[in-house]
């Protein structure tokens, strides 16, 4: 993309242009207002003269007083000529050797010509009149030295005009456009003269009205750039302490087997290990929930009934030890996102729901479609979550007081962060029976697995 300052160059070309043209329109039209007036003048000349023809004697003759014909030639700036002619040629007053516009036809307007005479352009009018039926002719020109001077200040001021707006669009070049440029020179000096942890909001009052739009956007982006950085480090100090604990433990167990071989030991390695790897697993799938933008861009359709199908078997293993009822009906349904993702919803959801069932409860998952959504239902007989703690159970690492079972109170916070990175919604409900806890999962639905996603 080109700069500002070629932006604005280029946008001064076009006005520019229009004037050069406007000027030499403006030009040509001012000439021709010059040389209309001259023309009326010497048109009047030539009818002064046509009125003081007079018949005399049976002849065509100038009526002119003493002085007359001196007086018709003064101009205090060109030569005058005249010549009147009768119709047959006879030369009637004036300058017998004028140039003749015979070539012109005869009419009842008046006729104006250039020629050149005594080694100057003149400009002539001829007129046709008449006196007691005979006819004649009145031919009167002028030099040009009038119009010459009066087009050279019509060229000479519109020769300043231009230069004005050279000089005028030279100052805009020089000075107007650097000076508007620069607040955002300033503004670019003060953002990279910031540290790399400087996320503060730039002052809208220090720039110009028509930034403002612009930094109040980019404040708005470094306020969540702000908030990522704070989660971000939020999020490593909580997931460093929930892992320091699992791993000291893992490493005393270690130490235990290797100088005290038992197997109820290794039971306790293994038991150790699993829970390091849940943990960790469920850190990475809440990280990667939390990069909600680029998964909707990435989102594919994900068919979730092979997905269920394929955790039902660990589901039963868990409810055939605890003797829980376990029902799942599941339809055809699809939904636009992450298959790794959304299948880590779904076990977060039914691990909750077997860890806190009693023994010889019962759990159901129910998934199917409706209208342009996949409702994903998981309901219990545990103890449930009071409804004054239903919202901060989404918050990481929480756990209700006196909640059972050894979990580090991430399932909740990966289901809320997976349904809001797929533009979902999530609701903690008590069931109908009283006790219990039923979570109502919704996600916008695709009609096909196999068809592709648009936009």
């Amino acid at each position: 993309m080109p700069s500002l300052r070629r932006r604005l160059l280029r946008a001064l070309v076009f006005p520019t242009l229009i004037a050069l043209v406007g000027g030499v329109f403006a030009y040509r039209a001012a000439s021709d207002v010059v040389s209309s007036a001259y023309d009326a003048n010497l048109l009047n000349l030539a009818d002064g003269v046509a009125h003081r023809i007079r018949l005399d004697a049976d002849r065509l003759a100038m009526d002119m007083a003493a002085g007359g014909e001196a007086l018709l030639r003064t101009d205090s700036v060109d030569t005058i000529f005249f010549r009147v002619r009768g119709d047959d040629g006879t030369l009637i007053a004036g300058d017998g050797d004028l140039p003749s516009a015979d070539d012109l036809a005869i009419g009842a307007t008046p006729e104006f010509y250039d020629v050149r005479y005594r080694d100057n352009v003149i400009r002539g009018v001829r007129l046709h009149r008449s006196v007691a039926g005979r006819g004649f002719y009145v031919t009167v020109a002028e030099t040009l030295d009038k119009r010459r001077a009066a087009l050279q200040q019509l060229l000479l001021g519109f020769g300043f005009a231009l230069v004005a707006v050279g000089l005028a669009a030279t100052a805009i070049v020089r000075f107007a456009i650097p000076s508007g440029l620069a607040p955002l020179a300033r503004l670019s000096t003060q953002l990279a003269q910031r540290g790399g942890d400087d996320l503060s909001a730039v002052d809208p009052a220090t720039v110009p009205e028509e930034l403002r739009a612009l930094v109040c956007a980019l404040n708005s982006l470094l306020g969540r750039l702000a908030d990522a950085r704070e989660q971000q480090g939020s999020f490593l100090q909580n997931a460093a302490h929930q892992l320091r604990t699992p791993l000291a433990n893992l490493q005393m167990q270690v130490e235990l087997l290797d100088t005290c071989p038992d197997p109820g030991q290794l039971a306790h390695v293994r038991q150790a290990t699993t829970r390091v790897t849940r943990l960790a697993n469920q850190l990475l799938a809440l990280a990667r929930a939390e990069a909600g933008e680029r998964l909707r861009v990435d989102a594919r359709p994900v068919d979730l009934a092979p997905l269920i199908d394929d955790m039902l078997d660990d589901w039963l293993s868990v409810a055939d030890r605890k003797q829980i009822d376990l029902g799942v009906h599941r339809s055809a349904a699809c939904v636009a996102g992450d298959g790794t993702l959304i299948r880590e919803l779904i076990a977060n959801l039914m691990d909750n729901a077997l860890k806190y069932s009693p023994v010889g409860g019962r759990v159901n998952l129910h998934c199917a479609p409706h209208a342009d959504a996949v409702f994903l239902t998981v309901e219990d007989d545990g103890p449930g979550i009071a409804p004054a703690e239903r919202e901060r159970v989404f918050c990481r690492f929480y756990r209700t007081p006196g909640s059972a079972g050894s979990g580090v109170g991430l399932g909740l916070a990966i289901v809320g962060e997976i349904v809001a990175a797929h533009r979902g919604s999530v609701v903690l409900e008590t069931p109908s029976s009283g006790h219990g806890l039923r979570v109502r999962v919704r996600l916008p639905g695709v009609a096909d697995a196999t068809e592709p996603l648009v936009g």
